[in-house]
């Protein structure tokens, strides 16, 4: 039987590891699995529709859906353990002294790709 070729971009995760090092197989499929970092796979993805199936930014991708430009059909797999949505990341150097500081005031981040606020942290 001929194998399909397919290109895998996804980061180097332990719930991957098993297609990436071959030991388990994508039936009908001969699997190139190329273990990069999200930021790549995300500028890849939406700038060159570089891969078959790769992670990507949901953001991103609603965008896309929204404007009828998706290459792309969502399935949902969390191969990532880190929900990145659930944290607050201070930068050393940004004035704000700890985390208890952001507590009493509303923050927003805009989404670099779009206009549109695309969520808020507090």
């Amino acid at each position: 039987m001929v194998e399909v070729p397919v290109t895998i971009a996804c980061g180097n995760y332990d719930r991957t590891q098993a297609i990436r090092d071959g030991r388990v197989k994508v039936e009908g499929c001969a699997v190139t699995y190329l273990p990069l970092y999200p930021e790549e796979i995300f500028h890849r993805v939406f700038k060159f529709q570089e891969f078959d199936i790769s992670e990507m930014s949901f953001s991103s991708y609603l965008r896309t859906v929204s404007a009828g430009t998706s290459e792309y059909t969502a399935v949902p797999a969390f191969v990532s353990r880190i929900f990145r949505h659930s944290g607050i990341y201070i930068r050393k150097g940004s004035g704000i002294p700890s985390r208890k500081t952001c507590a009493a005031s509303a923050s927003a981040c805009r989404n670099i790709r779009s206009p549109r606020w695309s969520g808020c942290a507090a």
